[in-house]
């Protein structure tokens, strides 16, 4: 019983591990996304001359 608690414990541990690895690339890609439109935007405006 001691074996299958602690196989369970350590499939815990592996999905919550890549829970966060996930959340936190998930956020990298966010703010990585919203400053690379961001560039893209100010770049588009100074190529038309618009301000």
């Amino acid at each position: 019983m001691s074996e299958i608690k602690g196989q369970l414990l350590g499939i815990l541990i592996t999905i919550a591990v890549f829970g966060v690895v996930l959340a936190g690339m998930k956020i990298a890609f966010s703010n990585a996304s919203s400053t690379i439109s961001e560039k893209v935007a100010v770049a588009a405006e100074t190529a038309t001359g618009e301000n």
